[in-house]
C-alpha cells in the first residue's frame, strides 16, 4: 500500500513539472512575440530595392490625364519627396515636435549663431529642417497637397521605410538609458536622417530595373 501511494505521488509531481514547463516556455514565447525584432536597415533596403513601382502606380499618383511618361515623371518626384516626408514626420515624432510647417518659398540664406541663439529646441530645428526645391512653393512637379497622396501609398507599398526611420531615431534619442534632448542631438538626427533618406532613394531608384515589375498594357 505505501509502494502504491509512493508510485502516485510521484506521478503526480513528474506531471506537474511536466506541465510547468510548457506553461513556462509557452509563457516566454508569448512575451518574446510581443516585442517585434528591430529591422535591420540592410535587410529592409534590399527588399524595398527589389520591390515594385509599375507606371500604373506612377499615373494613380499623378492624378492627371497625361502621358505614361508624364505621369512617371510626376510619380516618381512624389515618390522621392514622399520618403524624405515619412523621415521627417518619424523625426519629429521623436523629438515630441509638432507638425511640418506649410510650404513656402525656399530661402537659401542660413542663419548666424547669434540669431540662432535665442530660439527655443523646436524653433532651432524648425530653421535647421532640411528643405527641397521639390518641397517648396518653388516646386516644378508637385503640389503640397499631393504629399499625403503620396505618404499613403508609399505606407502600404513599403512600411519597413516608416520603421526604418523610426527605429533609428528613438535608438538615438536615448543615451545610456535617458532620454537626450539638446541642439547636439538635433543636429546628429538631422544628419542620420540626411544619411538615411539618401539610402531609401537609392532603393526605391533601383526598382526602376527590376523588368518584372513592367506592364507594358500601362503605357497606352
Amino acid at each position: 500500500m505505501r509502494t502504491i501511494a509512493t508510485t502516485l505521488i510521484i506521478c503526480i509531481f513528474f506531471a506537474s513539472s511536466v506541465n510547468a514547463g510548457i506553461t513556462t516556455r509557452h509563457t516566454n514565447a508569448t512575451f518574446e512575440s510581443i516585442a517585434p525584432p528591430p529591422t535591420d536597415m540592410d535587410t529592409e533596403l534590399e527588399k524595398i530595392s527589389k520591390g515594385c513601382i509599375t507606371i500604373a502606380d506612377y499615373k494613380l499618383l499623378a492624378t492627371k490625364d497625361v502621358t505614361w511618361y508624364i505621369a512617371s515623371m510626376i510619380g516618381r518626384e512624389l515618390v522621392r519627396e514622399s520618403v524624405s516626408t515619412i523621415g521627417l514626420l518619424e523625426l519629429r515624432g521623436a523629438l515630441h515636435f509638432g507638425p511640418m510647417a506649410p510650404w513656402t518659398k525656399l530661402n537659401y540664406t542660413s542663419l548666424s549663431k547669434d540669431e540662432l541663439a535665442p530660439a527655443t529646441l523646436e524653433q532651432y530645428y524648425d530653421l535647421k529642417e532640411p528643405k527641397s526645391l521639390a518641397r517648396s512653393l518653388h516646386s516644378l512637379m508637385i503640389m503640397e497637397k499631393d504629399i499625403p497622396r503620396g505618404v499613403a501609398f508609399m505606407d502600404e507599398r513599403f512600411p519597413g521605410i516608416r520603421k526604418i526611420f523610426a527605429q533609428k531615431f528613438q535608438k538615438m534619442m536615448r543615451k545610456g538609458g535617458k532620454m537626450v534632448m539638446d541642439r547636439k542631438m538635433v543636429d546628429r538626427m538631422i544628419e542620420e536622417y540626411s544619411a538615411m533618406d539618401k539610402k531609401i532613394r537609392d532603393a526605391i531608384e533601383k526598382t526602376s530595373y527590376n523588368n518584372y515589375c513592367w506592364d507594358r498594357s500601362s503605357l497606352f
